[in-house]
């Protein structure tokens, strides 16, 4: 093993050899092109076999009721591959309240994380469960 090996845990992170990513998406409907390289960053790694959960914190609720309503907006095919892989974890239900997005996210299917007088996720239990944190937004 080399210095940089032994410095970084051989580049995977956890004792198992796995490498775990939690995607805290912020951007919203009106910042697509950030959201949809979000999606596209949580998407490539898990086809590339990593663990991968990603958030909707903030504006980023908004996105069921988006995809909801125009299925073929930009980025439409990557909110359905997160569905379909099992990405999407769920939504912080404090900010799917402040945004008015708390019914069409369970219209759609995506759990609410909080109530609506509490923000998730818990940043600093995903981090202590070995999740590397990125925030897109």
């Amino acid at each position: 093993m080399g210095l940089l090996d032994s410095l970084f845990d051989g580049g995977t992170g956890d004792d198992d050899g796995s490498k775990r990513y939690a995607v805290l998406m912020n951007a919203g409907p009106e910042d697509f092109a950030k959201a949809g390289n979000g999606f596209q960053y949580a998407i490539e790694l898990d086809e590339a076999g990593y663990d991968v959960e990603l958030f909707l914190d903030g504006k980023a609720t908004q996105w069921p009721a988006e995809f909801a309503e125009d299925p073929d907006r930009p980025f439409g095919h990557h909110w359905s591959r997160l569905q379909s892989r099992g990405i999407l974890t769920g939504a912080c239900g404090y900010c799917a309240n402040a945004f008015d997005a708390d019914e069409a996210c369970r219209l759609e299917d995506v759990e609410l994380l909080s109530g609506a007088d509490e923000h998730a996720p818990a940043v600093a239990r995903l981090a202590d469960e070995g999740y590397e944190l990125l925030t897109v937004g």
